[in-house]
């Protein structure tokens, strides 16, 4: 979600990305042809920054449904794919949000291995999540959430008219104050601003600089946030000991905890 600290409107995105490519303090009329080609390319340089260092931080929890006895599987939105890093699990929540049951995620082609075991395990694919066996009678009504990394909110615009006859169609006011979906607003403006200057023969000479300066600035929150946050674990899936020296899985406590995996 924006950072309420930094959060820049839809009209202030188009005026910087302006003022990168001119120089100049200009503003635009939003019902004409270059406000909605700049809010475009806005929406292009959210698009592209989301597959970038961990989907720049675009985490989010989904609800996926809530549970009843026998199920097995269930769909997933195509706007968000699971996260799997480190610690990750499917939680199955109560009806305060309290998560009662962890299943830890592991490889598709290992979720077999789990059926016949009394802890839970969860697998997934693109568009779906499966558990290692079907649910049980005392998971009924549970809400099952599954951490995900989604897509950006891009910026909402009206369709533009059909010909050149059509009269404009306006962008209102709500369509204007719509806040950039990134915490740092100045990289989205700066690769808007690259990405538009390649259509543009006035502001291509400027296209290989705007590259070097987007990319400073990636490079920079990139180390900020390596430097002082823990890294992912190399390893795709992290997965518990079953029924190791401590004992069944989560015995005395709900919560897995990494300290728990233990290589001997």
């Amino acid at each position: 979600m924006p950072n309420p600290d930094v959060a820049m409107t839809l009209d202030d995105a188009v005026q910087e990305v302006l003022g990168q490519l001119t120089g100049l303090d200009l503003t635009y009329d939003p019902d004409f042809d270059r406000y909605r080609a700049v809010a475009r390319q806005l929406n292009r340089a959210l698009r592209l920054t989301a597959l970038e260092h961990e989907w720049s931080y675009y985490s989010d929890v989904e609800d996926i449904g809530t549970v009843h006895t026998g199920d097995q599987e269930f769909a997933l939105r195509s706007s968000v794919r699971p996260r799997i890093i480190g610690d990750d699990a499917v939680r199955l929540a109560d009806s305060d949000g309290n998560a009662v049951v962890w299943a830890y995620l592991v490889p598709r082609d290992a979720l077999h291995k789990y059926i016949g075991r009394q802890e839970l395990r969860a697998a997934v694919t693109r568009s779906s999540l499966r558990f290692s066996k079907p649910l049980s009678g005392s998971y009924e009504g549970l809400t099952i959430q599954v951490p995900v990394m989604r897509e950006p909110k891009m910026f909402n615009l009206p369709a533009a008219p059909e010909n050149t006859s059509d009269p404009v169609v306006a962008i209102t006011q709500a369509v204007r104050d719509q806040l950039i979906d990134f915490d740092f607003p100045d990289a989205i403006i700066m690769r808007a601003a690259y990405l538009y200057a390649q259509t543009d023969a006035v502001y291509q000479p400027r296209v290989q600089t705007l590259e070097e300066q987007y990319k400073d600035i990636i490079y920079s929150l990139t180390e900020r946030d390596d430097h002082f946050t823990d890294s992912p674990f190399l390893n795709e899936y992290f997965v518990p000991i079953s029924n190791g020296v401590d004992g069944p899985d989560n015995v005395g406590h709900r919560h897995p905890h990494a300290a728990e995996n233990r290589t001997f």
